[in-house]
């Protein structure tokens, strides 16, 4: 935009100091790089609408809650996003705070990579003609049953009927958030680097049942066909869904974040942050002390 100062802008967790001294670090860092900087917390919806027309990166500083919000705001409008961990888990961001204004210098060093993921996109349309769009899902777009009863499910891909499902729900899930509800349903975790969607029934009334892998050019259409139900985008009820309701699942806009030198990829993440491949024995140096640690053994 002519006229405009490229900017780097810094989405704080309600709980996070705009006066931290890291972030002004890390604000220093930009600004001597000619990038204006800019803060949003409280009042965030406004700042992002004004400032990210302008903005080189976004930043998000907090949990896994504050990177998917403003992933949701950075996707649309083609802006690369930063997640800083200061959550419990923080799955999907790779940097700490300590880190931010190394991380800040290698962006403006341009010595990063740049991860390009999917995202979801949902329409709603119902057997009165009522319609309604969700335009951006990061993790996930979940049907579930309003109540304690079964929802009945029609699911089909690909033109093609994948099954009826009587269950509490079902969950669409891009492979960044196949480690989140998914996983917490039985799903699988994906790699993030693949482009795929994962279906997992929530509690279905089968004697068999499993998560299902597909290529996420595949548009996922779920027609509720008894009992009521919502749908939910990362989290957030977004729609009521009634018999007859159809919900059709598309690609989103494409997210890109990125990855300073030296963060931890993939693997390390799902070993750290969920325990996965956790040897199951008490470490031998110190017997009765600690279970040994996954990262201990690549140390």
């Amino acid at each position: 935009m002519a006229g405009v100062t490229a900017s780097i802008g810094f989405l704080l967790h309600f709980r996070e100091s705009p006066e931290s001294p890291t972030l002004r670090r890390a604000r220093d860092v930009a600004e001597a790089a000619s990038l204006r900087t800019w803060v949003a917390q409280h009042d965030a919806e406004a700042v992002l609408a004004r400032e990210l027309a302008s903005a080189r990166l976004l930043v998000a500083i907090g949990g896994d809650g504050t990177l998917l919000y403003s992933a949701q705001h950075a996707a649309p409008r083609g802006v690369p996003l930063l997640g800083v961990n200061r959550g419990q888990l923080g799955f999907l961001t790779n940097v700490e705070m300590a880190q931010l204004p190394d991380a800040i210098a290698a962006f403006v060093g341009d010595d990063f990579e740049t991860l390009r993921r999917g995202t979801l996109r949902g329409e709603v349309r119902g057997e009165d003609g009522t319609e309604a769009a969700l335009e951006v899902a990061i993790n996930e777009i979940v049907v579930k049953t309003e109540g304690v009863s079964l929802v009945r499910l029609e699911v089909t891909c690909d033109e093609q009927l994948v099954g009826t499902f009587d269950a509490d729900g079902l969950v669409v899930a891009t492979s960044v958030g196949s480690t989140a509800y998914s996983l917490s349903a039985g799903g699988p975790p994906v790699d993030s680097r693949v482009a795929a969607l994962v279906l997992t029934p929530l509690n279905p009334h089968a004697l068999i049942s499993r998560s299902l892998v597909i290529p996420d050019t595949l548009d996922v259409k779920i027609e509720v066909q008894r009992g009521r139900a919502v749908a939910a985008a990362d989290g957030q009820v977004w729609a009521q869904l009634d018999p007859g309701c159809e919900l059709t699942v598309k690609q989103g806009p494409e997210l890109r974040m990125i990855r300073p030198p030296g963060t931890p990829g993939f693997f390390q993440r799902l070993r750290s942050k969920t325990g996965f491949g956790v040897v199951l024995k008490l470490d031998p140096e110190e017997p009765g002390a600690a279970l040994v640690s996954p990262d201990s053994q690549h140390s």
